[in-house]
C-alpha cells in the first residue's frame, strides 16, 4: 500500500557520502549509528497531485521541537481511497463506459486459456523466474539501520492446529502472489512452496482452516483482496483443499451462472462447528486489471456478480444464498465470526456500517457497534473485531475502528474498544484509546492513521482473553522518539492500565531487543499465533512475514536519551517495556513482490535491470542469482538508465515525484529532480509515463498534461547532489530539477478536439531517430512529434493522428512500440474491452503515419483470429522483438506472442497465471522481462 514518503531528520553527518547538505538527525540509542532513511512508503489510494509538507504535533507542550519535525510526500486534503488511483483505474479499463459486465472479464480469462491450450509446448520459449527470491533492503533504507529481507504484500495467513516445534505448517496468502506454504514455520529460514494446483487467481483475500477437521488439512482460499486499495485485485471465487493445499477445487456456488463471486473480493470465511457444510462468506469490492501506469479496471460490475454483503451455504459451497446486505454498505462485509459459545449468533462488520449481530443465524440483524467517524459515517470507516470467551462464560469483543474522515470535513482518529459481554441486549463498549500523549491509553491512538480501510486488524489468541494485538500502519513521526513506530502493539491486560508496570496498556512490537534490531515493515494486515504458545506470533504486512521468538524484553532504558518531552517519555517507557526479544524475518524465497515495471540498462542488457514495486521501492538487479537490492524506498513506478553514461539512472515514486542517481544506484546518492513537475499544477497518472531517450544521453521525457523534457537527467549533477538529496529534500523543491513542457498546448486540452482530458500516459521513441516522439493520453488520443529534440521547448509541435482513422479505438492506450526502421510506424496496444467501443474493436494495432499526405492507417492485427481469439482480451503492455519481428502482449493472465508473419498468437510456457503490468525487451540482449503483480520478475530468452 503506498504511503506518503516521510523523511526523518536523524543525527549524523553524511559528508563522507557527499551529501553534505543533510540536516542534523536523531538516532535512537542502541540503534546502529548508520542514518536510517526508510521513507515511509507512499499511500497508493490516498495520493493526488496536491501534496505538501506538514508538521505533526507532539501532543506534548514540553517536548523539544526536534521531536516532531519531518517532511512527507503524498499528504492530501481529501484522503479518500477512491480518490484518483482507484477511480483512475476503473475509468481507464471501462472507458468510455463506467462498468463492464463480469461476463467479459470471464471471457477474457477463457480466451487466454484457449490461447494457452492451443499453443502446445514451446520448449525454445520458456519463462524463468529472475526474482528476487532474496530481496535485500539495505540498512541505510530501513528505519533503524538494520537490513531487511522483503517479500510482497501479505493479506492473510493461516496456521495448522497441529503445529509443533518440529513441524509447523503455515499458509500465507499474498495480494497478487497466490498461496504459499511452509511446513517448518518455526525454523530460522523456512522452506516455502507455491501452491497453484487448481486456484485460478493469485489475489488472495482469505485463508481459513476448517476447525471441523482436526488434522488441519481442510482449508479454504477466498480469492480477491478486500483491502480497498487501488490495486486490490478481484478474484475468481472460493477454492477448497482437503490435502493441506496440494490440490484445490472451486466451490461451484461461488462461480455459478446466476450468482458469482468472480470479480469480487472475499473478506471473510467461517464454517459452523459440527456442521462443516454451513459456510458464511463476506463479499467485498475489488479491482480488475493494472498496467505500469495504472491503466485500471472495473471495480463494481453488475449482476450476476454477487451483491456486496454476507452469504451462506448449507451444502458445502454448492450453492450460496444472500443473507445480509451489510445495511447498505458500499464496500462490503469485511469480517464475519461466530460466537464461541453459541454458533447461532453471528457477528459481522461492514465498511461504513460498524459491527452487527444476529442471534438467529443471520435472519435478522442489530447494530451493536457504530462507526466512529463523526457525522455521516465515512465509507472509508472500517471496523475489525476479535471475539473470545471469558472465564465467566461471557463473550468478550475487541474492536479496532477508524476512518479517513466524515461528511462536512470532520476528522477522527483510529481507536480501540472492548466489550466484556457482547451478547448483552445492548453491549457496552469501553474505549481503550486516549488521544493525549503521556496517558496510558495513548498507546493505540491513531494506530492505523488515515487508512484503516487498508491496514487494520485486531486479534486475541485462543484461550488467552486478556492478550490482544492491534495492527495498523506506522506512527512515522514517532520512530526512535516516543515509540518504535507502533506498527503492532500488544496488551496482556485486556488493554487496561497495569499498575504493576507503570500503568502500561500496550507495548510496541515494531522493533526487537537486539543490538541491531529487526523491524516490522509498514502496513500490517495479518496475524496468527502458534497454537501452543501465544507469544510466538506471525505478522504479515506489505513487506512480508516476521515472527516473534516468544520472549519479551524491557528496553525502556533506550527512552532516557531520546530528545523527547515529559509526556513522550512516559509513553516511551510504557511502550518499550515489553518488546520482542527477537524478530525473525522469514521472507527468503517468498517471491511475491508486486512489480509495476522493469527497465533495462542498454549498456548491460542481460546483467542489469531495475524495477519499481508496490510499497517496496525500486529494486536493482546486477546479475546475481535471484538476489536483488533495493536501491530506493517508497512506491516504485517507472525507472530507467541513461543510454551512454554508465551509472546514471532514474526512479519514480508516484505522480510527479521522481529522482535521479549519477552514482550507479548508490542508495545515498539519489537526488530530487521533480520540482518543476510538482509545482506545475498539471495532472499526472498515479504512476506516470517516463522515458529515457534511447540514444541521446541526458534526455528524458515525462508525461503529465504536457510532455515534459530535461536534457541533462534533471539538472546539474553537482548542484543537485549539494542541494537536493532525496533523504532531506521535498519532492516539490522548486529548484530541484529543470524540466520544461514541450509545445504550447497540453495534449489533453480540448483545443485538440475530441477525447479531451486525462493526461499523457505513454511516451515512446526509437533509437534510430532522435527527433520523433510518440505520445498518448488516457482517453485514446495519439500524437506524433517530429521535432521533439528542438529548442526552445515551446517550438516542439505535436500532430494528433488517432482522429485520422475511423478504426482508432477511444480506449486506454497501454503501450506504444516504435519501429526502428521507420519512426512513423508503431504498434499500439489498448486496454479496455471491445464491448465498450463496438464500432472500433481491437487490442493491438499496426499504425502507419504519412507526414506528407497527412494520413494515418490503423490496421487491427487483433481480428477474430487474433489475440482475442473471438473473445475480448485487454492488453496491458506491448513490445516487439526487432530482430525477429515477433510481438509480445501482456494481459491480466500472462503473456502472449505473435510470431512474425503469422496471425495466430501463442503463449510461451513457464509463466504462472498472473497479472502482468508491464513488459520490457532488449532485442540486442535477447531478453524479454515481465513485471508481474505479485510473482516478481520473470525473464524469457528470445529465440
Amino acid at each position: 500500500m503506498s504511503r506518503p514518503v516521510t523523511r526523518f531528520l536523524v543525527v549524523g553527518a553524511l559528508a563522507a557520502l557527499f551529501l553534505c547538505a543533510v540536516t542534523a538527525l536523531v538516532v535512537a540509542p542502541g540503534i546502529s549509528s548508520r542514518p536510517a532513511f526508510r521513507a515511509a512508503n507512499y499511500r497508493a489510494a490516498l495520493e493526488n497531485a496536491n501534496r505538501e509538507d506538514r508538521r505533526v504535533s507532539d501532543h506534548d507542550a514540553t517536548s523539544s521541537s526536534s521531536e516532531d519535525t519531518f517532511t512527507t510526500r503524498g499528504q492530501e486534503a481529501d484522503r479518500d481511497p477512491d480518490n484518483n488511483p482507484a477511480v483512475e483505474q476503473a475509468v481507464n479499463r471501462a472507458y468510455p463506459l463506467t462498468q463492464i459486465p463480469i461476463a467479459y472479464t470471464q471471457a477474457a480469462a477463457t480466451t487466454f486459456n484457449k490461447l494457452k491450450s492451443n499453443s502446445g509446448n514451446h520448449n525454445a520459449l520458456n519463462w524463468y523466474l529472475l526474482g528476487p527470491t532474496y530481496a535485500i533492503q539495505p540498512g541505510i533504507l530501513s528505519f533503524n539501520g538494520t537490513q531487511y529481507i522483503a517479500s510482497g504484500r501479505v493479506t492473510v495467513m493461516a496456521i495448522a492446529p497441529t503445529c509443533s516445534p518440529n513441524q509447523c505448517r503455515l499458509w500465507v496468502g499474498a495480494a497478487g502472489g497466490g498461496v504459499w506454504r511452509t511446513d517448518n514455520a518455526l525454523a530460522g529460514s523456512p522452506t516455502w512452496v507455491f501452491l497453484a494446483n487448481g486456484i485460478t487467481s493469485n489475489a488472495i483475500g482469505v485463508l481459513y482452516v476448517d476447525p471441523n477437521d482436526s488434522s488441519g488439512n481442510t482449508i479454504y482460499a477466498g480469492t480477491g483482496e478486500p483491502n480497498a486499495s487501488a490495486d486490490s485485485e478481484s478474484g475468481t471465487g472460493i477454492f477448497k483443499s482437503t490435502d493441506g493445499g496440494n490440490t484445490w477445487s472451486v466451490l461451484p456456488g461461488s462461480v455459478s451462472s446466476s450468482l458469482t463471486f468472480y470479480g469480487r473480493a472475499i473478506g471473510s470465511i467461517v464454517t459452523k462447528p459440527g456442521s462443516p457444510n454451513t459456510i458464511y462468506v463476506g463479499v467485498d469490492r475489488a479491482i480488475r486489471g493494472v498496467t505500469s501506469v495504472n491503466g485500471g479496471a472495473t471495480s463494481n460490475p453488475p449482476p450476476p456478480v454477487a451483491a456486496l454483503g454476507l452469504y451462506v451455504s448449507t451444502d458445502g459451497g454448492n450453492t450460496f444464498n444472500f443473507l445480509w446486505n451489510g445495511n447498505g454498505t458500499v464496500r462490503g462485509v469485511n469480517q464475519v465470526a461466530l460466537d464461541p459459545t453459541n454458533s447461532s449468533t453471528l457477528y459481522a462488520a461492514a465498511f461504513q456500517q460498524g459491527i452487527w449481530r444476529s442471534t438467529d443465524a443471520g435472519t435478522t440483524w442489530t447494530q451493536i457497534f457504530a462507526p466512529q467517524s463523526p457525522g455521516a459515517p465515512s465509507f472509508t470507516d472500517r471496523s475489525e473485531f476479535a471475539v473470545t470467551t471469558l472465564s465467566n462464560g461471557k463473550t468478550r469483543m475487541y474492536v479496532g475502528d477508524g476512518a479517513v474522515g466524515a461528511a462536512g470535513g470532520a476528522t477522527t482518529f483510529s481507536q480501540v474498544f472492548r466489550s466484556d459481554d457482547v451478547t448483552a441486549a445492548s453491549p457496552a463498549f469501553v474505549g481503550l484509546t486516549d488521544p493525549t500523549n503521556g496517558n496510558p491509553g495513548y498507546a493505540t491512538f491513531d494506530y492505523c492513521e488515515g487508512q484503516c480501510w487498508y491496514d487494520n486488524a485486531i486479534a486475541t489468541p485462543a484461550g488467552y482473553p486478556d492478550q490482544v494485538f492491534v495492527l495498523g500502519s506506522y506512527a512515522y513521526s514517532e520512530i526512535g522518539l516516543r515509540s518504535n513506530g507502533r506498527a503492532v502493539v500488544r496488551s496482556t491486560t485486556a488493554g487496561d492500565p497495569d499498575p504493576a508496570n507503570n500503568n502500561r496498556t500496550f507495548t510496541d512490537l515494531t522493533w526487537d531487543a537486539e543490538t541491531s534490531p529487526q523491524e516490522l515493515h509498514p502496513d500490517m494486515h495479518a496475524i496468527v499465533f502458534d497454537p501452543n504458545n501465544p507469544n510466538i506470533v506471525f505478522m504479515g504486512s506489505d513487506g512480508g512475514v516476521v515472527r516473534t521468538d516468544g520472549t519479551f524484553v524491557d528496553t525502556s532504558s533506550q527512552c532516557d536519551s531520546r530528545p523527547i518531552g515529559t509526556a513522550s517519555m512516559a509513553t516511551c517507557h510504557r511502550l518499550l517495556s515489553a518488546v520482542p526479544g527477537k524478530l525473525y524475518n522469514i521472507n527468503k524465497n517468498l517471491s511475491t513482490l508486486q512489480f509495476q515495471s522493469v527497465s533495462i540498462n542498454p549498456l548491460n542488457p542481460t546483467g542489469e535491470i531495475m524495477g519499481g514495486t508496490q510499497d517496496n521501492g525500486t529494486w536493482h538487479y546486477v546479475g546475481s542469482s535471484r538476489t536483488w537490492y533495493q536501491t530506493i524506498y517508497g512506491d516504485g513506478g517507472q525507472s530507467g538508465f541513461d543510454p551512454a553514461a554508465q551509472g546514471v539512472m532514474f526512479n519514480e515514486f508516484t505522480r510527479s515525484a521522481t529522482d535521479s542517481n549519477f552514482r550507479d544506484g548508490l542508495q545515498t546518492a539519489w537526488v530530487v529532480v521533480s520540482g518543476p513537475l510538482a509545482n506545475s499544477g498539471e495532472a499526472a497518472p498515479f504512476y506516470s509515463a517516463i522515458l529515457q531517450d534511447p540514444v541521446v544521453s541526458g534526455t528524458r521525457f515525462f508525461g503529465m498534461n504536457h510532455v515534459w523534457r530535461t536534457l541533462d537527467n534533471g539538472g546539474n549533477q553537482a548542484y543537485l547532489e549539494a542541494n537536493c538529496p532525496e533523504f532531506t529534500t521535498s519532492f516539490a523543491q522548486p529548484n530541484c530539477g529543470d524540466w520544461v513542457p514541450l509545445g504550447t498546448t497540453p495534449l489533453s486540452d480540448p483545443a485538440f478536439g475530441s477525447r479531451a482530458g486525462g493526461a499523457v500516459i505513454a511516451v515512446a521513441r526509437t533509437s534510430s531517430d532522435s527527433s520523433t516522439l510518440w505520445a498518448a493520453t488516457n482517453p485514446g488520443r495519439v500524437f506524433i512529434s517530429h521535432n521533439a529534440n528542438a529548442t526552445p521547448e515551446g517550438s516542439v509541435s505535436f500532430t494528433r493522428i488517432d482522429g485520422l482513422s475511423a478504426a482508432s479505438p477511444g480506449r486506454f492506450v497501454s503501450g506504444i512500440y516504435v519501429d526502428p526502421a521507420n519512426s512513423n510506424h508503431a504498434w499500439i496496444s489498448y486496454s479496455g474491452y471491445n464491448f465498450a467501443t463496438p464500432t472500433t474493436p481491437g487490442h493491438v494495432f499496426d499504425v502507419l503515419y504519412d507526414p506528407v499526405a497527412g494520413t494515418a492507417t490503423w490496421t487491427n492485427i487483433d481480428p477474430t483470429n487474433g489475440i482475442s481469439g473471438g473473445g475480448d482480451l485487454p492488453v496491458t503492455s506491448l513490445v516487439r522483438d526487432d530482430k525477429t519481428g515477433d510481438l509480445y502482449a501482456a494481459t491480466d493472465f500472462g503473456v502472449a506472442r505473435l510470431p512474425a508473419g503469422t496471425t495466430t498468437w501463442e503463449v510461451p510456457t513457464g509463466l504462472p497465471i498472473v497479472e502482468v503490468a508491464g513488459l520490457s525487451i532488449s532485442s540486442s540482449g535477447r531478453r524479454l522481462y515481465a513485471a508481474t503483480h505479485g510473482r516478481s520478475v520473470w525473464a524469457l530468452a528470445l529465440p
